[in-house]
């Protein structure tokens, strides 16, 4: 594996075939380099995740909900059964399938999710390495540049950031998509592009970021070889149709999937979270404080932490030595530029270079405008994963000057030669890998719980409690579902619904004391018919006693179980109130309000603003109130207040609608407004409205008035609608 092989042509990839022998030992050797970088996993496959209880548990998960579709056809794939009730779910983070088409068997057999996440972790590995060995043996036509590009790739100090990413951990498709362009050119076989356009699907639906991402080093392969061939004859325009055909009719359900998604959720990521997450010119001298070597090098955290490793950096600069040679020179060139373009778009729309920013004026900005879909990628920095292929490569190059070098002096020295690089390049990759044990089937003290919501009919499902500071245990709740087969409000993914943030941000009624049967009231009404109630994870013992009296004594609890450490309570099904066509709106220029409080901040309620806010500027004590004076009699349908994110605490404890008919008071509402409020926050998780319906009414005076308490929260209202029965 470590002799060089003759080039015959003076372009790169003319050599014979590889031997089965050759593949056996690549394969062998990054297997066991696999096993050596995260031992002692290797013994624990079945009871220990690799890497935390985080990210990889939800990839375990959608492996396993991946595996239960596919059985059924891949019928229902997108609506996965976490953050109930809305669809297309799985599409909030990568959905796995490139990963899952080769993990199916493993999790039918197995039933173990957590073994099968650990399998195709220690394979990420070796399909990586032996992608990029096929790619640079292509290109260089030697076996030990080839080794060389594989080891560095597959041990890159970057891939330490991302040991929790199996996406960016599976990067094997990628190379292999390059190569097959570049043999296709070679050859004008049909079956190369195919095999292209395939590798390049199974990369896409590896990772989103890729079908976006993969299209760059594909697109200047292209255009190389082209200008190298001179191949503009109709045949290849035919061939490249078919493959172009081939990838849209493959991602086409994908891409509907996605559209519906933004569609119905209108899932954005900001700009603002994309620059942030773009790299930095600095990113990439920083490193991971997981690795041994190069930990504490640089300020990067995460998504920023790009440092390619010193070896593949010395190497790659060795290659413009080979540059000279016209055999090498175009391909040298090629990946030089590859490894340009990456750099520069990892940088973002606002790129930032030694502390100055260059504002919208970069290429991916230019992308940004013109691709559709782009913007929902969030962290461009990925791109540095095209950076550190190309460096891969052109490392390949560099090292075939000094094998060059010290094949001639002895066959000893050469092999002398590969150890330290093996060993320096292995050794700049490896990190302190944790693997925390976690049994498949649930925390043993609930497991007779979950066996109890297993046999119950299926329904929704909200696991408690839920808050921000225990994050891991909605990683966990999400997870339960391949045992229980409910759909949860519960879970954690690229996105999270607004819903499931208010619930488990410090604004969720189910953390507010005195408000838990108005909660489990507001959660009937959004289709959840059971309750699993962790108690020994309540830091405050009063809430949970109040959340369990409810359970015990009120009428919309028809049954509850105890078990070690869980309740199970099963709601009565929530009859929703028949749906009425929309009332005619009120104009603003018809009502005349007054106040208990704030009357200078009046004008607000009415200025179509919904950063502006009239509030009472004082916690909720119970006697505030708001009159609204219409110009005459009329039916007023629905009341319509709009919070917004900074003022989610600021609702109504308890609101009292009031009609002046002719001199008397008639109540239209009295009650909690959170089902209004969850239902307003489920489409709309910045300015949600609270809509308040009212029976049929004949007045000209119409009083709101807050008779609840709450001892840190105004009361707030950004904007307010009044609707005309028509």
């Amino acid at each position: 594996m470590i002799d060089g092989s003759e080039q015959s042509r003076d372009r790169p990839g003319g050599y014979r075939p590889s031997s089965p022998t050759e593949a056996a030992l690549v394969v062998s050797f990054f297997s066991l380099l696999a096993i050596a970088y995260t031992f002692p996993l290797v013994r624990e496959l079945r009871t220990h995740i690799v890497g935390d209880a985080g990210d990889p548990l939800l990839v375990a998960w959608i492996l396993g909900w991946d595996a239960d579709r596919i059985r059924h056809g891949f019928s229902g794939i997108w609506d996965a059964p976490n953050f109930f009730p809305y669809r297309h779910t799985l599409l909030y983070s990568e959905h796995f399938l490139g990963v899952s088409l080769f993990t199916v068997p493993l999790q039918w057999l197995s039933g173990n999710a957590i073994f099968v996440y650990n399998v195709a972790f220690l394979a990420s590995f070796v399909a990586t390495a032996c992608g990029t060995y096929i790619l640079a043996r292509w290109l260089t036509g030697r076996r030990d540049a080839a080794f060389v590009a594989a080891l560095i790739f597959v041990c890159q100090p970057f891939r330490a950031s991302h040991s929790s990413h199996l996406q960016l951990l599976s990067m094997g498709w990628l190379p292999l998509s390059l190569w097959s362009l570049h043999r296709y050119f070679r050859t004008e076989r049909l079956g190369d592009l195919l095999a292209c356009a395939a590798f390049y699907l199974l990369q896409a639906l590896t990772t989103g970021y890729f079908a976006y991402y993969g299209l760059l080093p594909l697109a200047l392969i292209a255009a190389y070889e082209l200008w190298s061939t001179r191949s503009f004859s109709p045949r290849l325009l035919a061939h490249g149709a078919l493959a172009a055909l081939v990838v849209a009719v493959v991602m086409l359900p994908v891409i509907r999937g996605y559209a519906d998604l933004r569609r119905e959720s209108g899932l954005r990521r900001p700009i603002d979270e994309i620059t942030n997450q773009s790299a930095e010119v600095g990113d990439y001298v920083s490193a991971s404080p997981s690795l041994y070597i190069w930990r504490g090098i640089g300020n990067g955290r995460g998504e920023h932490e790009l440092f390619p490793g010193l070896v593949a950096v010395v190497l790659a600069l060795g290659s413009i030595s080979l540059a000279r040679q016209r055999r090498y020179r175009g391909v040298i060139a090629l990946y030089g530029a590859m490894l340009f373009a990456a750099f520069v778009l990892s940088l973002g729309p606002s790129p930032r270079i030694f502390g100055h920013v260059f504002e919208s004026s970069s290429p991916y900005a230019v992308l940004l405008r013109l691709i559709p879909g782009l913007e929902g990628i969030r962290v461009p920095a990925r791109l540095a994963v095209v950076v550190q292929l190309a460096l891969a490569i052109l490392a390949a190059f560099g090292s075939i000057r000094l094998f060059d070098i010290a094949r001639p002096r002895s066959e000893a020295l050469c092999v002398a030669v590969v150890a330290v690089l093996t060993l320096a390049i292995a050794a700049e990759g490896l990190s302190r890998l944790e693997s925390p044990p976690f049994d498949y089937r649930g925390n043993a003290r609930d497991r007779d719980a979950y066996a109890y919501l297993t046999s119950l009919p299926k329904g929704g499902v909200i696991e408690l409690p839920t808050m921000a500071e225990h994050l891991l245990d909605e990683f966990e709740y999400q997870y339960m579902t391949l045992v229980h087969g409910h759909r949860v409000v519960n879970g954690h993914s690229g996105y999270v619904t607004p819903l499931a943030l208010w619930l488990r941000g410090g604004h969720s009624p189910l953390r507010e004391s005195g408000r838990q049967r108005d909660a489990v009231e507001m959660l009937r009404s959004i289709g959840v018919r059971y309750l699993v109630i962790h108690r020994s994870r309540y830091a405050d013992s009063s809430l949970l006693d109040e959340l369990l009296r409810v359970v015990e004594h009120d009428p919309s609890v028809i049954a509850h179980r105890s078990f070690e450490d869980a309740t199970v309570a099963v709601l009565t099904p929530f009859v929703a109130e028949r749906t009425v066509s929309p009332g005619a709106p009120i104009a603003s220029t018809s009502i005349t309000a007054r106040a208990s409080d704030s009357q200078d901040r009046l004008p607000f309620l009415f200025d179509g603003d919904a950063d502006s806010r009239w509030l009472t500027g004082k916690p909720q004590f119970g006697d505030e109130w708001l009159e609204l004076e219409l110009d005459r009699v009329r039916d007023v349908q629905e009341v319509r207040l709009q919070l917004g994110t900074r003022s989610f605490g600021d609702y109504p404890r308890e609101l009292v609608v009031e009609a002046d008919e002719g001199g008397t008071t008639r109540t239209l509402f009295q009650g909690s407004i959170l089902a209004q409020l969850a239902h307003g926050i489920m489409p709309d998780g910045q300015y949600p409205w609270i809509e308040i319906a009212l029976p049929p009414n004949a007045t000209k005076t119409l009083r709101l008035r807050q008779v609840g308490r709450a001892h840190t929260f105004f009361w707030s209202i950004h904007e307010l609608r009044l609707f005309e029965r028509k």
